[in-house]
């Protein structure tokens, strides 16, 4: 009981420092500098074991210790036994140098990681104490090589800490992550490998497409069971909270969507059609909102983007994606169409099938089908040619970045002047700072946030032909956090040299797409 008394402190008193962290405003860039830092410390406290045994008697970890073991020893009861391991969680976090490795892990990501590697760590400390408990001097004398603060194997864990902790300070282990993921080993690749082999719809029973009838405009639609109920949602837009429970006899289509993405902007001219025409029929459509980065989760930010794009159709917040997870959803956007009856009739992943998904619409709803508006409805279009990939800037998913002053090959990108960076943007940090990125496309759209106005060069030129809809005289003024259009060739799709320069600092860049 001691021991998983003792594991167990250790995951409340890590999940309180946890939770106050979250209360806190820190940028990403200070826990990279934090982690590298502890990690370089803790492997000096291994090559220089002398250094930790004063700072411990320094700061008084021992006594305190001591002092609360005697308290606890003194009542013999099972309660006994789990105020002593309680007791010690705390004190253990404080003077143990492992434990701050995992601070190291655990406070700089977000709230589910860090539990799962706490929760690790405590079984693994609670199975180390209850092995050494009852197998007692076998195992100590067996692992006698890993206990000696002094031997061979500390100085070669401290020494790789040591290279860890500069690797991660110096952002060396960053440029070696987007080596591999070039090199196509990497967990991105090794993640696409696996769902390869995964049926995208398993969850929803692996069913097959539905079958269309061009001549009869007739859907063959296969009944997939009752809809995963609408959970865990937060402000509601153009519309009281709604259930699918209470729109039983209308069809509902729920359509999951973020506002930065170009895709499900390009979606977006239909579904508004489709509210206007056929709401009066018995069609609900309900835009759930689940966010791609940080500043998604804003409701300012999504009213502004509901009223900017004239959407009068319910619209509402999934930014913990529950509903999304109950879906098992995948994809931004993703349709899933239900009958009168609660029933799962129809999905569609990503753009295009508009005709077909209005047939379905209509057989639902029990008319002709023979007036599709969705032919009728002028949007962009996505791009049927090779482009340059959907490109992020931040340090967790970017790739094909170079440095700077090199000259750059196509896709790829580089920052010059001074930035700061964190696990989803990029942002500016004095007057004059660029970025350049060679793409194959005809129209490059970049999310961005903050405010300041960029100068906008193309081909070595200010962009004043073929500028996309944000851009004015080779200039863009940026004004929130949005998706900004900067380039239009039409329908010629060719390669381009782009390099943005900003006149201030604090402007932050997110994610490229191309069209």
């Amino acid at each position: 009981m001691i021991a998983v008394a003792l594991a167990s402190s250790v995951v409340v008193f890590t999940l309180l420092l946890k939770v106050f962290t979250l209360f806190i405003n820190i940028p990403q860039e200070f826990w990279r500098y934090f982690s590298g830092v502890v990690i370089l410390l803790f492997g000096l406290f291994l090559l220089l074991p002398e250094v930790w045994d004063w700072l411990s008697i320094k700061l008084n970890f021992t006594q305190s210790a001591e002092g609360l073991m005697q308290k606890a020893q003194g009542n013999h009861s099972l309660w006994g036994s789990v105020l002593l391991g309680a007791s010690l969680g705390p004190v253990f976090s404080s003077c143990s140098p492992t434990y701050f490795v995992i601070l190291a892990t655990v406070l700089p990501v977000n709230f589910g990681a860090g539990l799962v590697y706490l929760l690790v760590y405590a079984m693994g400390l609670a199975l180390i104490l209850l092995a050494i408990g009852y197998l007692g001097q076998f195992l100590t004398k067996k692992l006698k090589f890993a206990a000696n603060p002094r031997g061979w194997f500390k100085r070669a864990l401290g020494v790789l800490l040591v290279l860890v902790g500069l690797g991660i300070v110096s952002g060396l282990e960053k440029a070696l992550e987007e080596k591999l993921q070039e090199s196509g080993f990497g967990s991105t690749t090794l993640e696409q490998d696996l769902l390869k082999g995964i049926d995208m719809r398993e969850p929803l029973n692996k069913f097959e497409k539905s079958v269309v009838d061009e001549k009869m405009a007739k859907v063959e639609l296969p009944n997939y069971g009752p809809a995963p109920e609408l959970v865990g949602l937060q402000n509601w837009i153009n519309s009281n909270p709604l259930t699918l429970a209470d729109l039983r006899g209308k069809v509902v289509m729920i359509d999951f969507w973020t506002y930065s993405c170009i895709n499900c902007i390009r979606t977006l001219p239909y579904l508004e059609t489709w509210h206007e025409k056929y709401s009066d029929q018995g069609l609900v459509i309900i835009g759930v909102h689940a966010p791609e980065f940080q500043f998604e989760k804003k409701i300012e930010n999504v009213q502004k983007a509901v009223n900017d794009r004239g959407l009068k159709y319910a619209v509402v917040q999934d930014n913990d994606f529950v509903t999304w997870r109950a879906y098992n959803n995948r994809y931004w956007p993703a349709k899933y169409i239900i009958d009168q009856k609660g029933d799962l009739r129809y999905y569609h992943f990503g753009e295009g099938e508009y005709e077909q998904t209005e047939k379905v619409i209509n057989q639902l709803l029990g008319i002709d089908g023979k007036d599709l508006v969705a032919s009728k409805v002028v949007t962009e279009k996505s791009a049927s040619k090779k482009l340059t990939p959907e490109t992020y800037l931040g340090l967790e998913r970017r790739a094909r970045q170079v440095k700077p002053g090199q000259v750059l090959q196509q896709d790829q990108w580089k920052l010059d002047g001074r930035w700061k960076e964190d696990e989803e943007k990029v942002v500016s940090a004095v007057k004059g700072a660029s970025h350049s990125l060679n793409f194959s496309a005809a129209t490059a759209n970049l999310v961005i946030g903050g405010k300041g106005t960029v100068k906008v060069m193309v081909d070595g030129k200010l962009l004043t032909e073929n500028a996309g809809a944000d851009v004015k005289n080779g200039l863009l003024n940026v004004d929130g956090e949005r998706l900004y259009r900067l380039t239009d060739f039409g329908s010629n799709y060719a390669e381009h040299a782009i390099e943005l320069i900003f006149d201030q600092a604090g402007v932050e860049l997110y994610a490229w797409t191309f069209g």
